[in-house]
């Protein structure tokens, strides 16, 4: 139970180290019962958080907010969720009734895309990034302070490194409603 954001049910997405799926669960009573839409993107936030951290240097998709807005030269990383977009056959491919299980259809596929807000963060033993998780289906800061805890309750948290979120409306990732409980945040 997290007491931040909009109190909504999540999808959550891990992928290994090649940027693979390989597990795909939601939080409500069934499938339905959170945005259809969060499966799709917690698989990008997995694969982008994956994709961008480095042994000893996690980074989270909250950490790249700032970075992706308009205006240049502050901002260098202008443009980078259009550079590489989800596969929707992959992400939607197979029927309805698999998703969110053991044999959903995203498993062991590459989706692919990049999410630029929070709720994406490395997965790592020790050091070595091995993959990354995704949540979607609430605020921005809700779905990063979710994957926080269940990486730690994973026992995958990087010990060297920052992928905290910083919540500053003028040079961080904006306040979501609802939070000032955010784990993992400066």
């Amino acid at each position: 139970a997290d007491t931040t954001g909009l109190n909504n049910h999540y999808w959550a997405v891990v992928v290994n180290r090649t940027g693979a799926v390989c597990a795909v669960a939601f939080s409500g009573q069934a499938r339905d019962a959170q945005w259809l839409l969060s499966r799709q993107i917690a698989a990008a936030k997995a694969f982008t958080a994956n994709g961008l951290s480095l042994d000893g240097a996690p980074l989270s998709t909250a950490q790249l907010y700032p970075w992706v807005q308009p205006g240049a030269p502050g901002n260098p990383l202008f443009g980078l969720a259009g550079g590489n977009p989800v596969s929707p056959e992959k992400a939607y491919d197979g029927p309805y009734h698999l998703f969110g299980t053991r044999n959903d259809p995203m498993v062991g596929r590459r989706v692919g895309g990049t999410i630029t807000f929070g709720g994406g963060l490395g997965l790592f033993v020790g050091s070595a990034a091995v993959g990354g998780v995704g949540l979607s289906g609430d605020t921005a800061c809700a779905d990063h302070s979710t994957a926080w805890r269940l990486r730690e309750l994973l026992g995958l948290t990087p010990t060297a490194g920052n992928d905290r979120i910083t919540l500053d409306n003028a040079s961080g990732h904006p306040h979501c409603p609802n939070d000032a409980g955010t784990q993992g945040k400066n």
